[in-house]
């Protein structure tokens, strides 16, 4: 134990079941280990804690409350896993992504304005259409290329925790029919644009997976 340890406050004994887990998770990929605090989050910004994710700090691991309990600590590992995984491959997001979602918003804000300034000509109109089609172009790129990400974390977790281990962990969270997993899987076309899979959309991929 360090003097740091000292400072936090008491876990229960699922929480400290569980920052045992992540522990043994950054064991296995050969991490550092730090683990050394459980939180459970409602919300990230304006977006709900996703029910079938993890992510992780300098020495807390964040899960979304509502899944609290309703998990084996055991079972989340392959959760954490590919949370690991994911920053390993990805990291921060790059200054370039981050460049191009600010670049699609100004080019569609400027479509708008000039739309709004002018009137809709045949001329201006087709100029709109090209500006909103080319933001929404470079937002897709940008979304399909983390959503591929994601999944291939997946894969990665997959090789070490076992397929049928970590399909059988998702399944069991398709069947607690939790809101926003039941919403991620309705949104219809904003779906499309999500850097992030549905559940059955991890599924699915998990299922094509060869671990051989």
């Amino acid at each position: 134990m360090t003097i740091s340890d000292l400072f936090l406050p008491p876990m229960d004994s699922y929480d400290t079941q569980l920052a045992r887990e992540g522990e043994d998770i950054c064991r296995v990929l050969d991490l550092p280990r730090h683990v050394k605090r459980i939180t459970w989050l409602d919300r990230v910004l304006w977006h709900t804690f996703d029910s079938d994710r993890c992510s992780f700090g300098r020495i807390d691991g964040y899960f979304p409350a509502q899944m609290k309990g309703r998990l084996k600590p055991k079972e989340w590992r392959p959760i954490m896993a590919s949370s690991r995984f994911l920053r390993q491959i990805h990291g921060n997001p790059p200054v370039r992504n981050i460049l191009v979602g600010i670049f699609a918003a100004f080019i569609f804000l400027v479509g708008i304005g000039g739309a709004s300034v002018e009137g809709f000509g045949w001329g201006l109109g087709i100029v709109f259409l090209m500006i909103v089609g080319g933001a929404l172009l470079l937002v897709n790129s940008y979304t399909q290329g983390r959503k591929t990400l994601r999944l291939q974390a997946d894969l990665l977790a997959a090789r070490v925790e076992g397929r049928q281990q970590f399909l059988s962990v998702l399944r069991k969270i398709q069947t607690l029919g939790l809101t926003d997993i039941v919403n991620a899987e309705r949104r219809g076309l904003s779906r499309h644009f999500s850097s992030r899979p549905s559940l059955s959309e991890r599924i699915h991929n998990l299922e094509l997976f060869n671990e051989g």
